[in-house]
């Protein structure tokens, strides 16, 4: 049973191909698949019922454990750990929970006598991205760029997706995958940049590709300077040599004269 939900914050973040059905993105931190909800750390997500008549004896739970409680003409009941965290419209039905957690992922239930079945949303909560570190090696000609997430970072994994900023043809290895490769010989003073994404968040980095070339004259270069220093220091001894012999050859004819 198709449900939708969306939750107060920031505009979110690429969400497209996440899962093979059809989503609805609201401009807020929450996306929503049927069913299926994402939300982000320390922001809020509204779980909507959808129904179009007033509800009565309202039951919302997460999996066994009981959420709030709100019975025809009695005061709602919260329950722990949601206490004052969370909101529940009366007459709708609908639930929003304030500052989420990790350990506010699960799956939620909505029970009441106006409805014919109860509703499940399972509820996924995802944390800022952070900006991806980028490596790259030199290897017969190619130039692979590695992207990668700090290791530190561990909340879904699976649900990171890689693209990257490119030329077709400097990069290889498509736009999808965690590296690329790209040709020595392209225009190595370019930008390439990779993007990670899941369905809430983006972020970026880039890499100078000159940067991860070894330039091939630097050991001319060195070996030029020492031959031009080995010149430098040649020329002084010779100049030298020839001032000391320059000042010995009076000195012979004076003592030659003596004689």
């Amino acid at each position: 049973m198709a449900r939708h939900a969306m939750a107060a914050g920031s505009a979110p973040g690429w969400a497209a191909g996440v899962l093979a059905v059809v989503c609805l993105v609201f401009c807020f931190d929450v996306i929503s698949c049927d069913s299926q909800l994402y939300g982000a750390v320390n922001k809020n997500v509204t779980f909507f019922t959808a129904s179009s008549t007033p509800v009565k004896d309202i039951l919302w739970k997460k999996r066994k454990d009981k959420i709030v409680e709100k019975e025809e003409n009695f005061e709602e009941k919260v329950f722990q750990p949601f206490t004052d965290r969370i909101h529940l419209n009366s007459i709708s039905g609908d639930l929003t929970i304030f500052n989420l957690t990790s350990s506010d992922e699960d799956e939620y239930e909505f029970e009441s006598l106006s409805v014919k079945d109860s509703i499940k949303f399972v509820l996924m909560v995802l944390e800022p991205l952070p900006s991806p570190t980028l490596n790259c090696t030199l290897a017969n000609e190619t130039v692979r760029v590695q992207c990668r997430i700090p290791e530190p970072y561990s909340s879904h994994i699976d649900l990171i997706r890689y693209s990257w900023n490119c030329s077709s043809a400097q990069c290889k290895n498509g736009s999808e995958s965690s590296e690329v490769c790209v040709n020595k010989k392209d225009a190595l003073s370019r930008t390439i940049e990779c993007v990670v994404s899941n369905p809430l968040f983006r972020n970026a980095s880039s890499i100078v590709l000159d940067t991860c070339v070894p330039h091939g004259n630097t050991r001319r270069r060195f070996g030029l300077l020492a031959v031009t220093l080995a010149v430098i220091v040649g020329g002084v001894i010779f100049v030298a040599v020839k001032a000391v012999q320059r000042c010995r050859q009076p000195r012979d004819r004076s003592t030659q004269s003596t004689l």
